[in-house]
């Protein structure tokens, strides 16, 4: 793995420890934090007006959690680079952007767990998942035939290649991309830190690293 970097007084910011936080490739910053706050203590957190226009769509009391632990994040994030945060939004593809600032950000959250990436000047992508038997059942309609010979059926592969795809889709930001016809991770081994792969949209390709991290039985990667 490579060398944590601790996001300067990070702690005094949210109150609170976080799982992990890290500097990667020496421009994009990765936050991880173990959710276990109530939606009241979020609410406080987030302690000046912003854009919540996505939150009211939100109905589930979990997710609603989720969704404000990871605008604190971009939050932190933000501030980090000493501009003002104003909020996200949501483009026609479903693609978080920061509004008035021209920085990248994804976000993801699994269960226990919420994350986030910024950098400021090329686009990333994230996604954590927690080895579930679900991605055995589906791994055909993810892989494309040499990536299900290479996973055989390993939940830990499988979860690999799933989340550098889910992390590279995010990375791209546009609709209608198959996961299995146009989305390839190259060749690796069991917990690889750094693979590689591509989204081809028909008329261009896009390469991208994954930097690949693992707490406990969840996998996370970073589409950079």
């Amino acid at each position: 793995m490579a060398p944590v970097e601790v996001v300067a007084d990070i702690f005094n910011i949210i109150n609170m420890p976080l799982v992990h936080s890290e500097k990667i490739e020496e421009t994009s910053t990765l936050l991880v934090w173990e959710l276990t706050e109530t939606e009241n203590e979020l609410w406080g957190m987030l302690d000046s007006p912003h854009n919540f226009s996505d939150l009211d769509t939100i109905s589930h009391p979990q997710k609603k959690r989720e969704w404000l632990a990871s605008r604190l994040l971009i939050k932190i994030l933000t501030e980090e680079l000493g501009e003002i945060y104003k909020g996200t939004y949501k483009d026609d593809h479903g693609k978080v952007f920061l509004f008035h600032d021209n920085a990248h950000i994804s976000i993801t959250h699994t269960f226990d767990y919420v994350a986030a990436v910024l950098d400021p000047s090329k686009p990333v992508g994230i996604d954590m998942e927690k080895l579930d038997p679900k991605l055995q059942r589906t791994a055909k309609k993810f892989l494309n035939d040499q990536e299900f010979l290479h996973a055989s059926n390993d939940i830990n592969l499988l979860a690999t290649y799933w989340c550098a795809k889910e992390a590279i889709y995010k990375l791209y930001g546009k609709n209608k991309v198959s996961f299995k016809d146009d989305i390839t991770v190259s060749g690796f081994s069991s917990q690889d830190p750094l693979l590689s792969g591509s989204v081809n949209n028909g008329s261009e390709t896009i390469c991208c690293k994954f930097h690949m991290r693992w707490f406990d039985d969840y996998c996370l990667a970073i589409a950079i």
